[in-house]
Parts: C-alpha cells; sequence; structure tokens
C-alpha cells in the first residue's frame, strides 16, 4: 500500500512537471531583438517595446513598415528593458507585452505605472483569451490572434499618427 501511495505520488509530480514544462515552452515568449530604423537626428522619435512571439512579431514589422518612409526614428527593443527608457526622450511609445500566470510582464507593468505622461503610450496586451489588460492603462486588448492583426495594426497606426501629428513627413 506504501509503495502504491509513493508510485502515485512520484507520478503525479512528474505529470505536473510535465505539463509545466510544457506550458511554459508552449506559452512563454522570445526575446525581441533589438534593432533601429533612421537616425536619432530626426524631430520624431518612436520606441517600441515588445516580446518575441509570431503575433507580436508580424506587428512590429507592420507598426514599423508604417513609419520606415516617413521622418521618424524608430527603435525596437524588448520590454526586458524598459526600466531603463526615458519617456522623455520619445514623441510616441508602443507597449506591446503578454500576461502570464495571470499577471502581466513586471517590466511592462512597472514602466506604466511610473510614466508622466500616458497620452504618448500605446499599449497592446496579450492574454489567453485576449481580454486581460493592467489596471487604469487604456490599451488594446488581444489573444494573439493572426486574423486579428490587421485591425490591430490599423488601431495602432492611427494613434501613432494621432500623436505624432498628421505633420509626419511621408
Amino acid at each position: 500500500m506504501k509503495k502504491k501511495v509513493i508510485i502515485g505520488i512520484a507520478a503525479l509530480a512528474v505529470t505536473t512537471f510535465a505539463f509545466l514544462t510544457w506550458y511554459k515552452f508552449h506559452y512563454s515568449m522570445d526575446i525581441a531583438e533589438s534593432f533601429e530604423v533612421n537616425t536619432p537626428e530626426l524631430k520624431h522619435k518612436v520606441l517600441i517595446a515588445t516580446q518575441g512571439s509570431k503575433y507580436k512579431d508580424a506587428l512590429v514589422a507592420e507598426i514599423v513598415d508604417h513609419l520606415r518612409q516617413r521622418q521618424t526614428y524608430i527603435k525596437v527593443i524588448d520590454v526586458t528593458a524598459l526600466p531603463q527608457v526615458n519617456e522623455d526622450k520619445w514623441n510616441a511609445i508602443v507597449v506591446i507585452h503578454t500576461w502570464e500566470n495571470l499577471k502581466p510582464q513586471i517590466d511592462a507593468k512597472v514602466y506604466l505605472e511610473r510614466v508622466k505622461d500616458l497620452k504618448k503610450f500605446i499599449v497592446l496586451s496579450t492574454s489567453g483569451n485576449g481580454d486581460h489588460k493592467i489596471e487604469g492603462i487604456n490599451a488594446i486588448t488581444s489573444a494573439s490572434v493572426m486574423s486579428d492583426l490587421p485591425s490591430h495594426t490599423i488601431d495602432i497606426k492611427n494613434r501613432l499618427d494621432s500623436i505624432l501629428g498628421r505633420d509626419v513627413q511621408k
């Protein structure tokens, strides 16, 4: 009897470990590669802080394509680098983060809670059911469904154009 209990507990532990490993592998975000487009001397500067995933990478590519030919400096970083960002150096900041284990990405959350001017921020928050966002933040929410990408891209582009003004050179 004692042996069966030990085997049962061991089986439960192995199953739990396997599930947690699968969950972490399947749902965790990659580190986003940093890159820059155009020169920092330009009048308009947009920072995009993101995490790596197929959906987020496609979204960032669309945003960058939208701004690439304009007189706008674009810098893309991973959200883990947000604590070092001085918001005063940017005309607009796009934060694309996910919820894991029922919590927002911690660097995004802490940074957004301390910023001075939320009007220059565009936040897209992804979660399994697509409706979680950091309290007090006007965010676009998504379940990272590729078919939703066009509407979210248009929303972010429109918000960027509004922040930067329609005078951004093409």
